[in-house]
């Protein structure tokens, strides 16, 4: 089961979104923001800052 979240982003933001989930082969926006978010914890748990 999933969780659905809902996002709004600056166009900016969105844009580079875009670049790097084309950039980086990932299918859609869902896919690429899952990769990060885990990224990001996972460099949270090894008590490294990601900024």
């Amino acid at each position: 089961m999933r969780c659905v979240v809902t996002l709004s982003l600056p166009k900016e933001l969105c844009s580079e979104v875009e670049k790097q989930m084309k950039k980086h082969k990932f299918e859609n926006k869902s896919e690429f923001i899952r990769h990060v978010l885990r990224f990001w914890l996972e460099h949270q748990d090894k008590g490294q800052s990601v900024k």
